[in-house]
């Protein structure tokens, strides 16, 4: 079990292999309701981008046919390949579109169904920007008439060894719809008031490419699947529910989650920084596996963003993304605009694991903040000064030509004033320069001292830390520290800091994560602090729990569950509206022994 998992691991991180021969060989046919696959062994350190190439097709066409792909894949693994000729190739023709006032490229993507990267293929002139009133052309990918489109997703059920190959419903259940010109899947969807996804099953395809003219098939009345049993050929991909769900966890059998995360697998080098998010992942994904012996069933998708807007937006036109229970990331900030627009217009909850900058989450309801942010951990400390330190003699160390910008300046005015209000008196030294410097004058003796310099930045800092080693011990020092400063090598004086973090919340637990971690991935545990793999399962397992017991009305029953286990990081969410998104506010105190 070790082996296979570890080998799962290592696949779904590896890097896409460059050298390819890109010629179709002699691979087994297997015909599957009359339509002929390619069985294909998966191949160690190989991708799915580059398995596309070696039969000149794309990974989109590999993945509708083979969901298990979606969990990741694994070495010796078949998948069916649909075999290309040139009777099913795609011609592309063109819609006109005109560029309306303020109208962004994203959002003519969005429209149209088709990446960013595909517009400006064909509009040369997008070089020199978007402009109002611009004529572009939308490529849209037109069916020839001999085009067979794949009539068939394979599944497999909960029973390892049992597949099904689900068929179309019988023509009668369905009307014909001859798509229009700037028509788009939801626009028919919503024309017929039928689901969206029940359109894509029994259409394969049809979101990925709308034709003009083509026809697709609208269901009259909810659509039932034949299933034709066949003996086992593909990996697990879906997860079904176990018999005996406990009633309270009865009104969301199935979660579907999508991950935007930047494994970066199209790049030959891996940086080291991005394996934090894999790792994130990792855990995320341990949640599941424990969430699923509580009976949940998952459809878990995931998505390489890089670390590009332009990659995110072509990632947002995917049309399954609407019917997400919720959506993991993006991780970097400049990618977050996107995905919070894109939560909004299309009502879909979505997690921000990493940073604490999401514009407008004071007016979007749907975005879920786990950092919390200056303003959270600077009440936090206003609570802890009149109370568990309130024993505490305050000393500013502000120092002399500092960003008005800096967070950490920011922070120091507002806690200055604030104590001021409350009638006490803190030490304030000027630091010009680290020579020379004494801060014995502004502290006390016999009493704590706590020092809180004026800068979020350790490389502002840095200098002074020599003049606080030195105090006698008499004095009694603690020095206020950022997050980011834990893993600086420079010695410092006893220390204490604010985070969303902490070490030791369930031991037990812990030990059973770590065994398990160890059993899947086959790999050394991490040595960071955060510890990003832990991060990924407290998140995923708090959310489990709402989505499962409270379905799509989740946000409006945060906080009614309580005590839900966790390994690093107590959750507790909380929104200043109705129209407001959701922050994290649980923060610890933390203290560091002197070095």
């Amino acid at each position: 079990m070790k082996n296979k998992q570890g080998g799962f691991w290592l696949i779904c991180f590896i890097l896409l292999t460059l050298s390819l021969n890109g010629q179709t060989k002699n691979y087994p046919i297997k015909k599957i309701n009359g339509i002929e696959y390619y069985v294909y062994s998966v191949q160690p350190s190989e991708g799915l981008l580059a398995i596309g190439r070696k039969f000149n097709v794309s990974a989109e066409e590999i993945a509708n046919v083979n969901a298990a792909v979606k969990m990741g894949l694994k070495p010796g693994q078949e998948l069916y390949i649909p075999i290309q000729n040139k009777s099913t190739e795609n011609s592309t023709e063109f819609i006109k579109h005109s560029v309306e006032k303020k109208q962004t490229l994203f959002a003519i993507s969005h429209k149209y169904y088709v990446s960013q990267a595909d517009i400006e293929k064909y509009n040369p002139d997008l070089k020199t920007g978007l402009k109002d009133g611009m004529v572009l052309n939308i490529p849209v990918k037109m069916k020839t008439e001999k085009s067979t489109a794949v009539k068939s997703a394979i599944a497999l059920n909960s029973k390892p060894g049992a597949a099904t190959i689900q068929t179309p419903v019988q023509e009668k259940n369905f009307s014909i719809h001859k798509v229009k010109p700037n028509e788009t899947l939801y626009s028919i969807c919503k024309l017929h008031n039928v689901d969206i996804k029940e359109v894509i099953k029994i259409n394969p395809g049809v979101d990925k490419s709308l034709a003009i003219n083509s026809e697709i098939k609208i269901p009259q009345k909810k659509s039932s699947v034949e299933t034709e049993s066949v003996k086992p050929e593909p990996e697990i991909i879906k997860l079904k529910p176990k018999p005996t769900i406990k009633e309270e966890y009865s009104q969301k059998k199935t979660i579907r989650m999508a991950f935007l995360l930047p494994f970066m697998l199209d790049q030959t080098k891996k940086e080291a920084v991005l394996e934090r998010f894999q790792n994130f992942y990792a855990g995320a994904l341990l949640a599941i596996e424990a969430a699923k012996k509580q009976g949940i069933s998952f459809e878990i998708y995931s998505f390489d963003t890089d670390k590009t807007t332009e990659k995110m937006a072509e990632i947002l036109t995917n049309s399954e993304l609407k019917t997400m229970d919720l959506i993991i990331g993006p991780a970097f900030s400049n990618q977050v605009p996107l995905i919070g627009t894109f939560a909004k217009e299309n009502k879909v909850n979505t997690l921000i694991p990493f940073t604490a900058k999401v514009p407008d989450i004071e007016t979007n309801p749907f975005l879920f903040q786990f950092n919390p942010g200056t303003d959270s951990e600077f009440k936090y400390l206003l609570e802890l000064i009149n109370t568990k330190l309130s024993n505490m003699h305050i000393v500013f160390a502000e120092i002399q030509g500092i960003s008005p910008l800096d967070e950490g300046k920011i922070k120091v005015e507002y806690l200055k004033k604030e104590l001021v209000r409350q009638h006490k008196n803190p030490g304030i030294i000027e630091l010009n320069s680290p020579e020379g410097l004494n801060f014995i004058p502004e502290l006390k003796k016999g009493q704590k001292n706590l020092i809180i310099f004026n800068s979020d930045k350790f490389s502002a800092i840095s200098p002074y830390l020599n003049a606080l080693n030195t105090i006698p011990e008499e004095y009694n020092i603690t020095l206020l520290e950022q997050y980011s400063w834990r893993n600086q090598l420079e010695k410092k004086p006893e220390s204490i800091y604010i985070s969303a973090f902490t070490n030791g919340l369930n031991e037990s637990l812990t030990t059973e994560y770590n065994s398990n971690f160890n059993r899947y991935y086959a790999k050394d545990l991490s040595a960071d602090s955060p510890r990003y793999d832990m991060l990924g399962f407290d998140l995923i397992s708090y959310f489990c729990r709402y989505i499962y017991k409270y379905g799509s009305k989740f946000p409006g029953k945060i906080g009614l569950i309580q005590n839900i286990p966790a390994l690093q990081s107590q959750v507790q969410f909380e929104r200043n509206s109705n129209e407001s998104g959701f922050i994290n506010q649980k923060v610890y105190l933390s203290e560091i022994k002197g070095q």
